[in-house]
């Protein structure tokens, strides 16, 4: 076990943390990446637990989703106690609860006890994820730090890009497990924290607040509440419909619990999140930016994996290997984006970077079922780049603004907004989608199914497929369900992007316009005289 550190002494500052710190980047990238991974592999399941579990769409959304609400929800509450009585102890507690719903999803034999599991875990992860970000703030010195952090957003990118491949791997039908056997993804989690938590427990340092702040509990309540409510009205809105009862109840609370949070925490002593942090420009932009760049990559990889799978015919192992080229990307681009912030400017490099994703959902909007591996895997190409030029600055950009007694509150605020923007972007994309998967099927191929079966097939692809496949449906209204389940979305797949592509321009106009100040308040802005003649290029990335 690693000594708690004297008060008086940072642990950048000890030679020992000193020695081993890209060594303790390293296990905390493993805990991060085993957090993200869990959110992304699982849709590559969610065809394989559909078919076993006979989950409807709704079942398929809470799967995903109340992973999320109690992730977000939990966050900035999770980063203050982390803070406060010690962020490996927060992170060790993560760890074994993460584990713990794992175990649960592996042996499910029902959606409830699925969407159980995803609960437990996500409160799992909102314990892990801040304390990962804050343990790096404080063993990495200022000098090294934003690199640090880079490394860090790269993996936590890679993560979401290395899901889909390791559990469609998991999900082939080879020796261990029977073929698609969708336990497995929840499986590798357990065997993942194992190892994890035995690497945290011996070599990470105990780091927590030296000023014993103590905990807001009102705060906490409030913003629980108020996340949590967010983004159930966010999540159920395209289901529901926005104007239902449900929803416009969950926004009303939202509003109230986040709006009676922002009053607390302007009037209390001891604020678990200080208003004041917004006021400065760099933690403001970048938690705008990372709610963003998240709204549009989280909606992208929901609809990417079922384009791949129902439409491609792609098995979840092969599906899991065509997102490569975007982790790929992601990982070689995002170390070197500290050092071309710091020479640019972040608002300049984190507005390249929305070009980047701007072009890249501009290619995926005109895949169709027959176009080229390679064009896709240059859209994936352009989208890791883009990726790995935005979130890690904009990561950088919030953790500068706290104080490292505030790390794990810093850390939280910038995980909470990745989680709101992107199922935001689920909620928002995935809507475009339906809308447009459903007007492109048409009635007379639903009026020749079954009663039972009309609905579900306009309802999503995944049913559509599955209905398809039925050996009791005439041949011909089978083969054209199929072509016309394929057909309608593919073009919803592609007005998606579209918007994802106008949204992502939008907001990298926005960056540059508006973060120019920031840069200067920060002291990374080029003078005017170089700016003209220092805008990033690719070969700058590359170098």
């Amino acid at each position: 076990m690693t000594p708690a550190a004297p008060a008086d002494i940072p642990l950048f500052e000890r030679p020992e943390i000193y020695a081993k710190r890209w060594f303790l980047l390293g296990i905390m990238c493993l805990s991060l990446v085993m957090v993200v991974m869990a959110v992304s592999g699982l849709n590559v399941a969610i065809p394989s637990i559909q078919s076993s579990l006979g989950a409807s769409a709704t079942d398929l959304q809470w799967i995903v989703d109340s992973y999320a609400i109690i992730f977000a929800g939990l966050l900035i509450s999770a980063g203050a106690i982390g803070d406060r009585f010690g962020r490996k102890r927060a992170l060790q507690g993560g760890l074994l609860l993460f584990g713990v719903g794992s175990i649960i999803g592996t042996f499910a034999g029902d959606v409830t006890v699925v969407i159980v599991s995803r609960a437990v875990m996500g409160i799992g992860a909102a314990f892990v994820m801040p304390a990962t970000l804050s343990i790096i703030s404080a063993i990495f010195a200022p000098q090294e730090r934003s690199k640090a952090i880079a490394v860090w957003a790269g993996f936590a990118g890679a993560g979401g890009a290395l899901g889909p491949l390791v559990v469609g791997f998991l999900l082939t039908d080879w020796w261990v497990f029977p073929a698609y056997w969708w336990g497995a993804a929840f499986l590798f989690n357990v065997v993942t924290v194992a190892i994890t938590l035995t690497a945290v427990s011996i070599w990470a340092p105990r780091s927590k607040d030296d000023e014993s702040t103590p905990l807001d509990p009102v705060g906490a309540v409030l913003s629980i509440v108020g996340l949590a409510a967010l983004l159930f009205g966010i999540i159920e809105g395209p289901v529901k419909g926005w104007s239902s009862t449900p929803v416009i109840a969950g926004f009303v609370l939202a509003i109230v619990g986040l709006g009676g949070f922002i009053v607390w925490e302007l009037r209390t002593k001891h604020p678990m999140l200080p208003m004041t942090f917004f006021r400065n420009g760099g933690f403001s932009l970048g938690s705008g930016v990372i709610t963003f760049a998240f709204f549009v990559m989280f909606g992208f990889f929901f609809l990417m994996t079922q384009f791949l799978q129902f439409v491609r015919d792609y098995s979840p192992l092969d599906a899991g290997v065509a997102t490569l080229p975007l982790a790929v990307a992601l990982v070689m681009v995002s170390p070197r984006s500290a050092a071309v912030s710091e020479k640019f400017g972040a608002s300049r490099v984190m507005a390249l970077g929305f070009g980047f994703i701007t072009a890249g959902f501009a290619v995926m909007a005109f895949v169709e079922a027959s176009t080229s591996y390679l064009a896709i895997a240059l859209g994936l190409v352009l989208l890791g780049i883009g990726m790995g030029i935005t979130v890690a600055p904009a990561t950088g950009s919030i953790m500068s603004a706290v104080p490292l007694n505030k790390a794990g509150v810093g850390s939280a605020v910038n995980d909470t907004t990745r989680e709101v923007g992107g199922a935001l972007g689920i909620a928002v994309l995935g809507s475009i989608a339906n809308s447009a998967y459903r007007s492109g099927i048409s009635d007379d191929v639903l009026a020749s199914l079954p009663r039972e079966s009309a609905g579900p097939a306009a309802e999503s692809i995944g049913a559509a497929v599955q209905i398809a496949g039925d050996p009791r449906l005439p041949t011909e209204v089978a083969l054209r369900l199929g072509e016309e389940a394929r057909a309608a979305f593919t073009d919803a797949f592609n007005s998606s992007l579209a918007s994802a592509a106008a949204i992502a321009a939008v907001i990298g106009v926005a960056v540059f316009v508006f973060g120019r100040r920031t840069d200067a308040a920060r002291g990374t802005h080029p003078t005017d005289e170089a700016a003209d003649e220092t805008t990033p290029t690719p070969a700058d990335l590359a170098s």
